[in-house]
């Protein structure tokens, strides 16, 4: 019986073969590669997770920086779109501005090597050592606080403005025009003289603002215009500048500028000098002491200068004219040793018209008006975060 049983048991028993080996091998490899790639998809999708956040993360930053915070100003999110409004207006403005009869800023900036047709950003300003994107950008945050300065008082003093859709309406017609003249379209022409993101409509809220702010502008510098008082008192503490000299000149030349030459030409200056007791006794000796062919003094007013300001006097010879020690027929020598000279000067009389009563008050304006944005403007903090 026993070994009955033996039997029964060993042919119930599975025989594993080579093959069957091979078949396990097989599927627990299989198994593996499912088990990789599954881990595998998980990690890519991962990955692919984290890639597409920081596309939204990127893509949210930009849009925030251009739609609501390129800078602050007095806590106050100044979008890039609006910063580059105020950039192109104060830039354009900055530019236009004249400073020697009709030289402009533009020119003067030419001259330093700024070049108009370049980006700002890939050019050094050689006075600042920084970009003129950054010299611009300065410039464009000072008007953003003086406007929003004047929004804020304009406010704090009720004021209205009644004349908000005429006077942007009138801007629109003008800008319509200005695209016509440059052949540009309505969107080529707000890029151009915007910025890069702006168009009519996201920058409309803007001008408003800005068109609000000169509006009360005006109406505050009124309120501010100099006083006879006040245009006098400035050009008593100015007079230098404004007042007008009539005196007599005569040049000595040395034949050069080695310190015998120079001796000699001073010696001949304190003669001619000596012998100037009167107008007419300095011109006779202009004559005199002219050089061969020269006719220039045969006329009483060949030495003459008549209502001569400081600004168009050299240095030396308006520290003398201008003194109020000043009285008429004082003579003097003065040298000019880069010339090889000597200025041999007769006073006549220092005198004031009232011609630049007009520009004083302007100077007396412009004084107060900054004083008084001033107060308003030096309170105000600024982040650029860096961007310039």
């Amino acid at each position: 019986m026993a070994g009955n049983n033996n039997t029964k048991n060993d042919s119930t028993q599975k025989i594993v073969t080579k093959y069957d080996k091979k078949m396990a091998k097989r599927k627990a490899e299989q198994r593996k590669q499912e088990r990789e790639s599954f881990i595998f998809k998980v990690v890519g999708i991962g990955v692919l997770a984290g890639i597409v956040l920081a596309l939204v993360i990127t893509l949210g930053t930009r849009y925030s920086r251009i739609h609501n915070k390129f800078i602050k100003v007095d806590s106050e999110n100044i979008s890039q779109i609006e910063f580059d409004m105020y950039y192109n207006i104060s830039k354009n403005a900055l530019l236009s501005q004249t400073f020697y009869g009709n030289t402009t800023m533009a020119d003067y900036f030419s001259y330093m090597g700024y070049k108009s047709s370049e980006n700002d950003k890939s050019q050094t300003n050689s006075q600042t050592g920084g970009t003129w994107y950054a010299y611009f950008a300065d410039n464009a945050v000072n008007t953003i606080k003086e406007t929003k300065a004047l929004l804020k008082d304009a406010a704090d003093n009720n004021y209205e403005y009644t004349t908000a859709d005429e006077d942007y309406n009138k801007l629109v017609e003008q800008a319509e025009s200005a695209a016509a003249a440059a052949s540009l379209d309505e969107k080529a022409y707000y890029k151009q003289n915007f910025g890069n993101y702006a168009t009519k409509k996201n920058i409309k809220s803007y001008l408003m603002e800005y068109l609000k702010a000169d509006a009360y502008r005006t109406e505050l510098t009124d309120s501010l215009k100099a006083t006879d008082d006040e245009v006098k008192q400035y050009y008593e503490e100015h007079k230098d500048t404004y007042d007008q000299v009539d005196y007599r000149e005569f040049t000595i030349k040395a034949v050069d500028t080695t310190d015998g030459e120079m001796q000699a030409a001073k010696a001949k200056a304190d003669e001619f000098a000596a012998g100037a007791v009167s107008e007419q006794a300095f011109n006779d000796l202009c004559k005199r002491y002219a050089d061969d062919g020269d006719t220039k003094y045969d006329d009483i007013n060949g030495s003459l200068f008549s209502k001569v300001v400081s600004s168009n006097m050299d240095t030396g010879t308006s520290d003398w004219l201008l003194s109020d020690d000043r009285k008429a027929g004082d003579v003097t020598v003065i040298e000019n040793s880069s010339s090889g000279c000597y200025y041999v000067l007769y006073f006549i009389n220092k005198s004031y018209d009232g011609s630049s009563d007009e520009t004083i008050a302007s100077n007396v304006l412009n004084n107060k008006y900054s004083e008084y944005i001033s107060n308003i403007t030096d309170s105000m903090q600024v982040d650029i975060y860096n961007r310039f």
